[in-house]
């Protein structure tokens, strides 16, 4: 274990000792329960950690570029508010989310539906914005050939890649954001209206996100904590969500043998705030999800 590592596991340990005094914990009853979610605990926050050092980098070009294998939806996004177009970034997130990054064919189905399968047409936001029916009509004849592309991440392996699937989140996507097609605006109205609390924010902005079909809680929750990570907009989540989840119930029920969901968010919401970590709610439902798939031995899940 890295020294770094090893002062962050000493710190949750003594922090989950103090917190089962408040709040019983049955399901790290056991030692080695324990350590295993303070090892999730531990991947969960350096995956936080990895996201947020994309910010403060400087790419050149060369990452948004969809021709080339370098091209990277993150590090682009990176690039292009850095570079003062923050349509484009949030553009880019949302269809690094959409599609995910897999482990075998990494970005690629983000790659080659942005450069519209290597042809003249870019699928960058001024133009599917324009006209989110001419994507539509492109995926309909072009499918099967981007299907052959990639894979969608494990967090998103259910999407279609059909003109009915991710054709549908395109537009509402697009509609989501109104007929002014600025992401600014669209969050500066939503601020003047409800505030800049980063927590509050995020909450409006993922009730908000309803809208866009085929585009679930985790796929809300990854896209909201990837624009607030990357430093697009101050926003953090204020909650796990857990009623609309699967993965973090189970891992929330087994931690403290509980089924009331209204109960799990209060203790949950509790555990955030004495563990005190940078995106705290992000890291529980992450760790938790994956530490109920093994809970007293420890994997290395790659997000």
């Amino acid at each position: 274990m890295r020294i770094k590592d090893k002062a962050l596991y000493n710190d949750l340990d003594k922090k989950l000792t103090e917190f089962i005094k408040i709040h019983s914990m049955p399901g790290i009853s056991d030692s080695s329960d324990k350590e295993c979610l303070i090892h999730q605990i531990i991947d969960s926050d350096r995956r936080i950690k990895i996201a947020q050092i994309f910010k403060s980098k400087s790419y050149s070009s060369i990452v948004c570029d969809p021709s080339k294998t370098t091209f990277n939806p993150l590090k682009a996004a990176c690039y292009h508010f850095q570079n003062g177009d923050i349509d484009e970034a949030f553009w880019l997130v949302f269809l690094a989310i959409h599609y995910g990054k897999h482990r075998e064919h990494g970005w690629n189905l983000v790659r080659f539906t942005y450069n519209g399968l290597g042809t003249s047409i870019v699928w960058d936001w001024q133009t599917i914005s324009n006209d989110p029916t001419l994507f539509r009509s492109w995926l309909r004849r072009n499918h099967q050939n981007l299907k052959q592309k990639g894979t969608f991440s494990n967090h998103r392996k259910y999407v279609s890649i059909k003109d009915k699937g991710t054709g549908a989140t395109f537009e509402s996507y697009v509609n989501w954001i109104g007929p002014g097609k600025s992401h600014e605006k669209f969050i500066q109205d939503l601020i003047d209206t409800v505030g800049s609390d980063p927590k509050i924010l995020f909450n409006k902005l993922y009730n908000s996100m309803s809208s866009v079909k085929y585009f679930g809680r985790l796929g809300k929750f990854d896209y909201l904590t990837m624009i607030g990570k990357l430093g697009i907009v101050n926003i953090e989540p204020d909650s796990t969500y857990l009623n609309e989840s699967t993965g973090p119930y189970e891992g929330a029920k087994k931690l403290f043998n509980d089924t009331s969901k209204r109960s799990l968010n209060f203790k949950l919401n509790a555990l955030e705030a004495h563990l005190g970590l940078n995106f705290g709610m992000q890291i529980i439902e992450d760790s938790i999800c994956n530490w109920q798939k093994s809970p007293s031995n420890y994997i290395h899940f790659r997000g």
